[in-house]
C-alpha cells in the first residue's frame, strides 16, 4: 500500500495578504546572513550567541514574551517523553476550555504527540497513520530524530477555528513553537504543512541554528503532497503551486532563487504569494535529482559560514548558482503544468463540495450523474477517491479532475459508518457499504512496514459516538 496525500493553496500558509514580488532585489552574487534583528525562529536559543528577539513567526506578535530555549524547571517533569509539560498542558487547557463530548483526547507516546480531535476513530486513525510515517520520513532523512518536547495538535471544529484565528477566513491552521501547539482544521495539506514545521523546529532547537524563512517555508510546503511507500520512499509531487513558478519563471527573465535566499523573513513574507512555490519547487528539484538530504546536511554542517543555504547549495549540485538557477528553470518549463480543472476527457463525479475537517462535504448532486448512481447523499463526508486521500476542496479538485477511467472507488464517512462505492461512467453504478468496524483503523501497538505505531489512549470520558468535526 501506498500512501498518497494531496495539496490546497492555502493563504493561511503564507501569512497576511501578501504583496507581489515587484521590489528590487539584492544582487544575486551577494549572500547575506539574516538579519539578526529579525526573530527569524522564535524560541530557537541560537548556539552560541543569544537568540533575535522581536515578533512571533510569519509576523504575528505573541501574547506574551515567549519561552526561549528548553522548558523552565517548572514546564518539566520525568513522566512524558521529553520532559516537556507544555505540550500536556496545552491538552489540558483545550480540554477545559471545551467541555462535553465533542472532542477526543488521544496520545501517541512513541511520536511525542498528544491530541485532541474532533475526528471519529477511523478519520482519526488515518491522520495518526500519516503524521507517524511522516515523522519517521523526516526523523531518518532530514532532522535527525522526533522533537524532544512532545507536540499538542488539536483538530478542531469550524467553530472552534473561527475562534482561534479571529474569523480570519485566509487562516487553517497554525504551529506556535513556544507553546508546542498546533491548530487545525484541515487534516489533509495544512497539518501535513505545520507538522513539518514542529519536525523542523525541533531540528533547530537542538542545533541552535534558526534556518532561513525560505528554508522553513520550503520545506514545510514540500511535505503538503507526496507519495511515501511503505519501505518509506518518497517522492514529492507537484501541486498547484508549481503552475505559479511556470509563470514567474515564464515572466522574469532574472535570477530568481539566487535573490530569495539572500532575503530577510520580512522581505520574504511580503513577497510570499510568489516565494512559497518558488521555495517550494527548488527543493522538489532536489529531491527529483537526488540531492535533498545531501543539500539539508550540507546546509546545516555550514551554517556559521553562511545561513542563506547558497553556499550549500552550490557544493551540492558543484557548480555556481547561475547555473544553478539555470538548470532549475529548465527543470520547471520541462515539467507540465498541474492539472486542477475538469476538462474535455475528464469523468465528471457531479457533485458539489464544501470543506469538511476530514474531507469535502456534499452539498449537491447533479441527478443522473455517476455519484448519483452510485448512490451518494447530500451530507456525506468525501475521504477519498481513487485510492487518493481528500481532505479539501482543492484536494477534491486534483484528485478529481484527473480521473480517465471507466471506473473508480469513493470512499464516503456517513455519520460515524464509512461506506465505499464504486462510481461507474459506462453502465450502472454500484455501492459496496463498508461499516466503521471494517474500515482501515490504527489499533494500538500494531506494527507496519515502514511505520512505529504507538498506543492511541482514548480519555475515558470521551465517547465515539458524540465526536464530530461537523
Amino acid at each position: 500500500m501506498r500512501l498518497s496525500v494531496a495539496f490546497l493553496a492555502v493563504l493561511a500558509l503564507a501569512g497576511p495578504a501578501p504583496a507581489r514580488w515587484s521590489a528590487p532585489q539584492p544582487p544575486p552574487d551577494a549572500p547575506v546572513p539574516a538579519d539578526p534583528g529579525e526573530d527569524v525562529a522564535p524560541g530557537i536559543r541560537e548556539s552560541p550567541k543569544p537568540p533575535p528577539s522581536g515578533p512571533g513567526r510569519k509576523g504575528a506578535t505573541p501574547p506574551a514574551p515567549p519561552p526561549r530555549g528548553r522548558a523552565r524547571p517548572e514546564d518539566r517533569s520525568p513522566d512524558v517523553p521529553g520532559g516537556d509539560l507544555r505540550a500536556r498542558r496545552q491538552q489540558e487547557a483545550w480540554r477545559d476550555s471545551h467541555p462535553g463530548d465533542v472532542y477526543r483526547y488521544l496520545d501517541d507516546p512513541v511520536h511525542r504527540l498528544v491530541f485532541a480531535t474532533c475526528l471519529d476513530e477511523t478519520s482519526h486513525a488515518d491522520m495518526a497513520l500519516t503524521l507517524a510515517r511522516q515523522a519517521d520520513q523526516q526523523a531518518a532523512t532530514l532532522f535527525g530524530g522526533m522533537p524532544e518536547a512532545e507536540v499538542f495538535i488539536a483538530v478542531a471544529t469550524p467553530a472552534d477555528i473561527r475562534r482561534t484565528f479571529d474569523n480570519d477566513p485566509r487562516t487553517a491552521g497554525m504551529y506556535e513553537h513556544r507553546l508546542r501547539r498546533i491548530v487545525t482544521g484541515d487534516i489533509g495539506t495544512v497539518l501535513r504543512h505545520e507538522f513539518t514545521h514542529a519536525m523542523h523546529f525541533g531540528h533547530m532547537e537542538r542545533t541552535g541554528q534558526p534556518h532561513a524563512m525560505w528554508v522553513q517555508e520550503g520545506l514545510a510546503a514540500l511535505y503538503e503532497r507526496y507519495d511515501l511507500s511503505e519501505s518509506g520512499e518518497i517522492t514529492f509531487l507537484p501541486t498547484a503551486r508549481h503552475n505559479d513558478v511556470r509563470r514567474l519563471v515564464a515572466q522574469r527573465s532574472g535570477p530568481v532563487v539566487a535573490p530569495m535566499m539572500a532575503m530577510k523573513p520580512s522581505q520574504f513574507m511580503a513577497a510570499s504569494d510568489d516565494l512559497y512555490p518558488v521555495a517550494r519547487s527548488f527543493f522538489e528539484y532536489l529531491a527529483d535529482q537526488g540531492k535533498l538530504r545531501r543539500w539539508y546536511r550540507a546546509y546545516v554542517d555550514g551554517f556559521a559560514s553562511d545561513r542563506t543555504g547558497r553556499a550549500a547549495a552550490e557544493s551540492t549540485l558543484g557548480k555556481p548558482i547561475a547555473d544553478v538557477e539555470r538548470d532549475w528553470r529548465a527543470w520547471v518549463k520541462a515539467r507540465p503544468a498541474v492539472d486542477v480543472t475538469v476538462g474535455k476527457g475528464d469523468r465528471a463525479v457531479g457533485v458539489t463540495v464544501t470543506d469538511a475537517t476530514d474531507g469535502v462535504r456534499v452539498t449537491a448532486i447533479a441527478r443522473g450523474s455517476a455519484a448519483h448512481r452510485a448512490g451518494l447523499r447530500v451530507g456525506d463526508v468525501i475521504v477519498a477517491v481513487a485510492g487518493t486521500e481528500v481532505r479539501s476542496s482543492r484536494e477534491w479538485t486534483e484528485a478529481s479532475s484527473s480521473l480517465r477511467v471507466p471506473e473508480a472507488p469513493i470512499a464516503v464517512r456517513r455519520g460515524t459508518e464509512r461506506i465505499e462505492f464504486t462510481l461507474r461512467w459506462e453502465g450502472q453504478a454500484s455501492a459496496a457499504p463498508r461499516t466503521g468496524s471494517q474500515a482501515r483503523r490504527l489499533p494500538a501497538g500494531t506494527d507496519r512496514p515502514g511505520f512505529r505505531a504507538g498506543p492511541l489512549d482514548r480519555a475515558s470520558h470521551a465517547t465515539e459516538s458524540r465526536a464530530s468535526c461537523t
